[in-house]
Order: C-alpha cells, then sequence, then structure tokens
C-alpha cells in the first residue's frame, strides 16, 4: 500500500511507544498510514520513535487514560481540523492496558475501579469521542485485548473481568456502528515475557510450561500481533471479529501437549 503523504490513511494507536505497541504503529506507518503515537509514561520511547518514523508519525500524544479529561483532550487533539491531520481519522487501535496481578481477597473495589478505568472504559470513552471522524472516513478500530478475556487466569481476576468485557464490547459496538465503522479485536497470548517478574527470567520452568502448552511450540512476537492488526485494518467484510494470536494455545485448552 503507497499512499502520498496528503493522501495517507491516519491511525489513532494508544500504548505505542513501547512493545505489542510500538510494533503496530511500525507496522501500521511501514504499510502506509501516518500514525498519532499515543504515550503514557513512556516519554523517552516514544519520542525515540516519532523521530524514527519522520513524517509518518502525525505527532506523539501524552495522556493518562484512566482520567476523563485526559481521553477528551486526546480526542479532542486527534479531531481538530486545524491539526495536522486535519481532524481525519481512519483507524483507532486501542493498545494501551494496565496488568495487574494479586490475590482477588487481597485487592479492593478501588483495584478494581482502576483496572476496568483504563482497560474497559478509556477504549469505549475513545470510540465514542471518535466516531465521528471514523464514520466520515467509514473506518475501522481494533481493540487489543489477550487470551486472559477468553479464559480465566488465577491471580488475574481484575483483569481478566475487564478484557472480557472489552470482548464483549467489541462484538456490541461492530452492531452499533454499522455500517459506516467496523470493529474488530485481537487477543495475543504470550508474546514477550514480563522483564519486570523473575519467575519469567530464561530458563525457568514456567517459561518451560508456557511453550509446552502452545502447539506452535514457540511465543509469539509484537510484530504477530501487529500483522493481525494490519489484516483488520484492511478487511473490508470483517467486523464483530476477535482473533486470537497465540499459536494456538486457546484451541489446545491452554494444556500442554
Amino acid at each position: 500500500m503507497e499512499h502520498s503523504e496528503q493522501a495517507a490513511p491516519i491511525a489513532l494507536v494508544t500504548g505505542g511507544a513501547v512493545r505489542v505497541g510500538r510494533a503496530i504503529i511500525t507496522r501500521l506507518a511501514d504499510a502506509g498510514y501516518r500514525v498519532w503515537l499515543h504515550y503514557h509514561r513512556s516519554e523517552a520511547a516514544a519520542t525515540e520513535l516519532a523521530a524514527a518514523l519522520g513524517e509518518r508519525c502525525v505527532g506523539p500524544i501524552q495522556a493518562d487514560l484512566a482520567t476523563e479529561p485526559a481521553r477528551a483532550a486526546l480526542a479532542a487533539r486527534v479531531l481538530d481540523p486545524q491539526g495536522p491531520a486535519g481532524g481525519r481519522l481512519d483507524l483507532l487501535v486501542n493498545s494501551a492496558a494496565s496488568f495487574e496481578r494479586g490475590e482477588f481477597t487481597g485487592r479492593s473495589d478501588d483495584d478494581l475501579r482502576r483496572v476496568l478505568e483504563v482497560n474497559l472504559v478509556a477504549p469505549l470513552s475513545l470510540v465514542r469521542a471518535l466516531t465521528p471522524a471514523l464514520v466520515t472516513a467509514r473506518g475501522a478500530v481494533v481493540n487489543i485485548l489477550d487470551v486472559a478475556g477468553l479464559q480465566p487466569w488465577r491471580g488475574y481476576l481484575d483483569h481478566c473481568t475487564a478484557k472480557a468485557g472489552l470482548l464483549m464490547a467489541t462484538k456490541a459496538l461492530a452492531v452499533e456502528l454499522a455500517p459506516a465503522v467496523r470493529v474488530n479485536g485481537v487477543a495475543p497470548g504470550t508474546v514477550a515475557w514480563p522483564e519486570e517478574d523473575p519467575r519469567f527470567a530464561e530458563g525457568s520452568e514456567i517459561r518451560a510450561r508456557i511453550v509446552r502448552a502452545i502447539p506452535l511450540r514457540r511465543i509469539g512476537t509484537p510484530e504477530d500481533v501487529a500483522e493481525t492488526v494490519l489484516f483488520l485494518a484492511r478487511s473490508a467484510f470483517v467486523s464483530g471479529q476477535v482473533i486470537a494470536v497465540d499459536g494456538g494455545r486457546s484451541a489446545a485448552g491452554g494444556v500442554a501437549g
């Protein structure tokens, strides 16, 4: 897909500075999109990526998506007819997320609300605010879930609940916003090891157990997720679907073979 700068479709990717979000932004830019790069705390990574993308980056946007005023300000900047994209938006990728762990009885209602705000309320809020531009462009939304929305994980009840809600919201939005806007989701399995958790150190039993449970016998990569996002962005007759990018693990029930 090749576009001139003026004709290039415009995408907004939340959580786009690192890991999966960064891979999505890079792949979309390589495919001809100009991309708004949202980030929360990863300023250095966002600045570096924006510089590397050059004119393919519409601009970096810092926002804490857990707060309604920040979400409104982000949407206003994207929709600004005098802004660098002229208020156009062809694709929204809701990739920003938190990933909190903890024993159910040791967590609080405030913990649950915080997780829901980032992982469920924020994506819906952005879709609602940006719908006018997406309708005009006959565009698309891709929500990044994970397989925790398909099957429960011990110790991640709040996260699983939020992602399961986003899965149903994805299907409901596909009905609500049709025929002008297509809405789909991607549910990654393990596509990168947690960097901050020593339990997942190289050579650990937990790594080996996860790989044994994946029929393809390897974990994926953020680029695997990015390719699926691009597929859904381009597929004009696909809506209301959630694709698991997990090497077959959910099909196998997560059981080691």
